[in-house]
């Protein structure tokens, strides 16, 4: 969908109020997420899970660990669930963005996505028939990488 945290934050900058724009970003993209395929046809509960790699899900994962620095050896692999996502998400709207920007979690690079983000994935696990979320901070992306190349004939059988 041709939408995500840079496209969010901005669709909304234009809303001073921290929380209420945190409310609008998740409403818009739950609304537009409404016609995507996962979320209008019924799925049972067992067998469906959602694996989140990267930016906003692995800051949120370091945040519930309570980490004071982020620690790709603690975060990858573990499991998060709805509840508790949304206690992060709610820590980092008591935070606001100057509190944001100097936890040591988010940073100063991240906190200006850290919210769009948040609202995407709160979004997520609202619609999406999961109350779990498991967080692949390494290979996941280059497996696949190297799987879409190896069928298109870029790398041999003998590279993978």
């Amino acid at each position: 969908m041709p939408l995500g945290v840079a496209t969010l934050r901005d669709q909304f900058a234009d809303v001073e109020d921290d929380a209420a724009r945190f409310a609008l970003m998740s409403w818009f993209f739950e609304e537009s997420l409404a016609e995507f395929t996962p979320s209008n046809i019924a799925q049972d509960r067992e067998g469906f899970q959602i694996i989140g790699t990267s930016g906003t899900v692995t800051t949120i994962a370091a945040s519930h660990l309570g980490l004071r620095r982020y620690d790709r050896t603690k975060v990858d692999g573990i499991r998060m669930t709805s509840d508790q996502i949304d206690k992060v998400i709610r820590d980092y709207l008591a935070l606001g963005p100057s509190g944001r920007r100097n936890d040591p979690r988010i940073g100063k690079d991240r906190q200006a996505l850290i919210m769009s983000g948040s609202a995407i994935l709160q979004a997520l696990m609202r619609l999406w028939p999961t109350d779990q979320l498991s967080v692949a901070d390494r290979g996941l992306r280059e497996g696949l990488l190297y799987q879409m190349m190896s069928a298109d004939g870029v790398l041999s059988d003998s590279e993978t």
